[in-house]
């Protein structure tokens, strides 16, 4: 009972830092995550056109995990040897003989606390062979199932998931592998699946919100207040939006939008906070009430941690959350077509995160940031519709429409860092990883870095293929370089964000459930226990 009692409080430490490794592909014995979600995931690769699918399952799973090598993992993410040396007296099993004498015996025990973790743990390098070839594989414990476009390709995962297993000691269950189709059906999980059955339900984690977000473009028009309502203007006076100021959260105006009076007081008196950026997509400022309440001692702890060894680790953890992320993107819209362009980049960018630990500045970790991007975007762009592909990331001014796209929701996101930055008493110039520099949100920069592949990036790449944004989305002004966004491609996007960021999720933070909105204010305040030093350390989010 005390091993067990031990072990579990092991598991709630680890967690947070075990869990945000593990990939898009595994759904058992994680926070948040369950049998649901694994169905609802293959569902949606049916709609998308996947045929066939792989079924099989690790054969004595848990009795053939490497322990020695799940430790290194384990040891590779956490620190501190005295975790990790009660983690080796709990992993430790002896048989007896009868008459005396014992032996080690091999693979995690079951029914320990940590051995799921760990298994997940080891796992995931078989779940990144598979992504890595742009296979799509959800898997449940040791019960896998990989959707393909035919049988060749099915078949060819089953090669990939044999040699991989095989390289750990372990082996597929010859018994229960097998090449089947959504029309012909079959089992997973205890549900069966079938050419339309079940449903993929892609809205049913999205909440409606009570109040909204407004944003406005009608260049030289305004906004204005009149009869308890917001009224949006173009330049000659023709109302375009008239809505209950009840209803809206928070007003994001982009280029030429004049602010009434009426507006300014209607905010400064109810909480709602105005952002401002530019047409290009550029973050100019935010009008935050009660923006001027941030406590000195976390500005204090702000400016110390700017220069200090634990702002130092605070900001490779922020590099590593967001690589990591970056690594996700690819591995969760990659195909098979996408297998070579995608290997090269995930393998370049996993090479420059075992820098990360080394860095000695800030300046050296920027540097790493970047070596990643220069290996992430290429990939990124690879993964659109050939009429949006592009080849490096291009701001200041974006040069085509996926980068403006990219320009323009990142812009959205920092607004809403600033205004979480703001919430939690702390004041958004002063970073960790980003320094500050003259009007620059420095602070909101390095929240928003996580954010911007788990939230932006994935929606661009989606909104391309769905359709929503198309190559005639973008526009030139006369005289000028760059590429602007149209209204209906600026329309489509503001939908796909908003919905992204209203979806419900749990086990991305320890102990929190809520939208992603919400999960962005969390995110806020856990930065700022870890700079005051509340918090032991800051971890990201794990992707749900």
């Amino acid at each position: 009972m005390r091993d067990r009692i031990v072990a579990r409080t092991l598991l709630t430490a680890l967690t947070p830092v075990v869990d945000p490794v593990l990939g898009p592909a595994s759904y058992a014995y994680r926070p948040g995550l369950g049998v649901v979600d694994a169905c609802q995931a293959l569902a949606a690769l049916r709609d998308e056109g996947l045929t066939t699918v792989l079924r099989a399952d690790v054969n004595e799973c848990f009795p053939s995990i490497p322990v020695a090598h799940a430790r290194r993992l384990l040891g590779a993410l956490v620190a501190d040897d005295r975790v990790l040396a009660v983690v080796d007296l709990l992993l430790a099993r002896r048989a007896t003989r009868q008459g005396g004498g014992s032996w080690s015996v091999r693979g995690l025990p079951q029914g320990c606390p940590l051995s799921p973790m760990l298994a997940n743990l080891v796992l995931a390098e078989v779940d990144a062979d598979l992504l890595t070839e742009g296979f799509c594989p959800i898997r449940y414990a040791d019960d896998i199932a990989v959707a393909t476009a035919d049988a060749g390709d099915a078949w060819e995962a089953a090669r990939i998931l044999t040699a991989s297993l095989r390289r750990l000691g372990m082996e597929l269950g010859a018994d229960d592998t097998d090449v089947m189709s959504f029309e012909s059906g079959f089992t997973f999980l205890g549900e069966d699946f079938g050419s339309r059955y079940p449903p993929a339900l892609l809205d049913a984690r999205i909440e409606e919100p009570e109040r909204r977000v407004l944003y406005a473009a009608p260049q030289g028009g305004r906004i204005r207040t009149e009869a308890g309502r917001l009224i949006v203007e173009t330049e000659t006076d023709a109302e375009v939006l008239s809505v209950p100021t009840s209803q809206v959260s928070r007003v994001v105006a982009f280029g030429a939008v004049g602010i009434s009076a009426g507006v300014r007081s209607w905010a400064m008196s109810t909480g709602v906070d105005v952002v401002f950026a530019s047409r290009r997509g550029a973050y100019l400022g935010s009008f935050v009430p009660g923006a001027g309440s941030a406590r000195p001692d976390r500005v204090r702890a702000q400016i110390r941690a700017s220069e200090s060894p634990h702002g130092l680790a605070i900001a490779r953890a922020i590099i590593e959350a967001k690589v990591h992320k970056q690594i996700v993107v690819l591995q969760r819209l990659g195909r098979r077509e996408h297998a070579e362009r995608v290997r090269e980049s995930i393998s370049a960018m996993t090479n420059v995160l075992r820098m990360v630990p080394e860095a000695g500045h800030r300046d050296e970790l920027m540097g790493i940031e970047g070596a990643a991007a220069a290996a992430y975007f290429p990939a990124l762009g690879a993964l659109m519709p050939e009429e949006l592909r592009f080849d490096h990331r291009t701001r200041q001014p974006p040069l085509d429409v996926a980068n403006s796209a990219l320009s323009f929701l990142y812009t959205v996101m920092l607004g809403e860092c600033v205004t979480a930055l703001y919430a939690a008493g702390l004041d958004p110039a002063f970073g960790v990883l980003h320094s500050d520099h003259e009007h620059r949100p420095s602070l909101a920069l390095d929240l928003v870095e996580e954010l911007r592949p788990m939230v932006v990036d994935q929606i661009v790449v989606s909104a391309s293929r769905a359709g929503i944004l198309q190559a005639d989305h973008g526009r030139t002004d006369e005289g000028r370089a760059g590429v602007l966004l149209t209204k209906v491609g600026r329309s489509g996007l503001l939908n796909a964000y908003e919905r992204r960021m209203q979806t419900r999720t749990r086990g991305a933070l320890p102990d929190f459930a809520g939208t992603i909105r919400r999960h962005v204010y969390r995110q806020a305040q856990r930065l700022g226990a870890a700079i005051v030093g509340a918090a032991d350390e800051w971890t990201g989010m794990s992707w749900r």
